[in-house]
């Protein structure tokens, strides 16, 4: 168990601690602020009782009055006394009765009965306050095994018209039994007590299981397993710690492709440097063993120089775009005149192939853009569509508006790209048809220039209503100011 668990647990029980300390000490002190009897809330059986009292009297006089009395002070549950007091202050049960009396029965309700005598009784509660303690300490009722008070005639003091009738079924007998085990303050507090303890726990492992596994899956990803994920009992959960899960999931995927982008990133420049470089080699050896030829290698060593230059620029360029160093310049761009300019250098060289490039544009448009980078991307795919289209047929752009955003589409009349290749066009060093032109970076550079200016690019195949591939297109998508 880690300390988030026992801090939950503790900080749980502390707080009960603290609010039964509470509630234990303002009962201590309203206690010892008056050791007088004070009066008693009225509740709803207590008023009944007492509100029936002079219906009792006339049916069976103050002798049935007493029995009931009698009852209540002998019923464990009862948690006051009822005193029936007369114009002199004294109980009918031959009970203490308060000292100041008189005054506290001010502030109650007036409960009063008349006997068919004429003699006036009052009926007084008062709050009982060993009753908690003697039942913890007898662990019964509180008036178990009493005998019935006796006579009132008996006390010296009483000048009643006459003694009160014996209380018939009381005299000798036990108090009333014991209330379901249920009931028992005992019980109730361990009762609490054992269910605060089970809540407790079940809440801080609650808490603490998902931060475990955090823990075990950080202590993994520190390790070097990037493929590590948390399962579906955590990311499953509909809280904080289920979007916290899900977000270490998505992390976790982001810095393994990061990383094996970057291993294989250095594996395919090295392996691109490799090509150039072994003829390199071969060339000076060869302006070595034959030095008439040596203006011939020359010109190959400076082809071959050209071509690691175009690689190492290429390389460069991606790992800007790719790492957001490039310094984006957002400024207005007229589209139609950059796609001019970018299509006056493509007519030329789809001439040379016996090809053709056409532009369609339904209206010129004003956008936000690095123009540079929009050029350097534009210049890519026209290019790459003038390579795979066959002769004789046409690469067309075209420049759509659409609701909030303004498309570039350039299509070919190509063979299009399989399937399985549409995905992995995007890689850096992937050629899909061509294994020697080219270093495999265009696509991903026009790809992230185009997101560097706030588009989307996207590449796909176009089909014949045959079904059968067509051509190639790429779609450029940028929002409008």
């Amino acid at each position: 168990m880690g300390q988030v668990f026992w801090k939950f647990l503790v900080a749980f029980w502390a707080a009960l601690i603290l609010a039964g300390t509470l509630v234990w000490t303002v009962n201590e002190v309203s206690r010892a602020a008056d050791d007088e009897p004070r009066p008693v809330w009225i509740g709803p059986q207590l008023r009944l009782v007492l509100g029936s009292a002079q219906l009792m009297v006339d049916s069976g006089g103050i002798q049935l009055l007493g029995d009931v009395l009698q009852r209540w002070e002998d019923d464990p549950m009862s948690r006051d006394k009822i005193l029936l007091l007369n114009d002199k202050g004294k109980d009918y049960l031959q009970r203490e009765v308060p000292p100041n009396w008189a005054e506290l029965l001010k502030e109650q309700p007036d409960y009063k009965v008349e006997d068919k005598s004429g003699q006036s009784w009052f009926l007084f509660a008062v709050p009982r306050h060993e009753f908690l303690l003697d039942w913890l300490r007898s662990g019964r009722g509180m008036l178990a095994n009493k005998p019935a008070a006796p006579p009132l005639s008996e006390s010296p003091d009483f000048d009643d018209k006459g003694p009160p009738p014996p209380m018939h079924g009381m005299a000798g007998k036990t108090a009333m039994p014991m209330p379901p085990v249920w009931f028992h303050p005992a019980f109730l507090l361990a009762a609490i007590l054992l269910t605060s303890l089970f809540v407790s726990l079940w809440l801080a492992w609650y808490f603490a299981s998902p931060v475990r596994q955090l823990k075990r899956a950080l202590e993994s990803l520190a390790s070097d397993r990037w493929l590590t994920q948390l399962g579906p009992k955590v990311t499953g959960r509909h809280d904080e710690f289920g979007a916290v899960a899900r977000s270490f999931n998505d992390m976790a995927k982001s810095v393994e492709q990061a990383i094996s982008g970057q291993r294989r990133l250095l594996h395919d420049v090295s392996h691109e440097f490799r090509s150039p470089l072994a003829r390199l080699q071969i060339l000076v050896g060869l302006a070595r063993q034959t030095p008439s030829e040596s203006a011939m290698v020359l010109d190959k060593v400076e082809a071959e120089t050209q071509k690691l230059n175009a690689l190492v620029e290429e390389i460069l360029t991606y790992s800007r775009l790719e790492s957001g160093a490039a310094a984006v310049k957002l400024q207005q761009v007229d589209l139609l005149e950059l796609l001019e300019s970018v299509a006056e250098d493509g007519r030329l060289e789809a001439l040379s192939q016996q090809k053709q490039l056409r532009v369609k544009a339904e209206t010129a448009r004003q956008i936000q853009a690095d123009p540079d980078l929009l050029y350097r991307a534009l210049e890519n795919l026209i290019r790459n569509a003038i390579k795979f289209t066959p002769p004789n047929t046409e690469v067309t752009v075209e420049l759509i508006q659409l609701e909030q955003l303004v498309q570039i589409r350039i299509s070919d009349q190509g063979t299009g790209v399989a399937h399985d290749d549409l995905a992995k066009l995007f890689t850096p060093f992937f050629r899909a048809q061509s294994k020697k032109d080219g270093v495999g970076l265009g696509l991903s550079i026009a790809k992230r220039a185009v997101e560097s200016c706030g588009g989307e690019l996207k590449l796909h195949n176009l089909y014949a209503a045959s079904g059968i591939v067509c051509g190639f297109q790429a779609v450029i998508s940028l929002p409008l100011d």
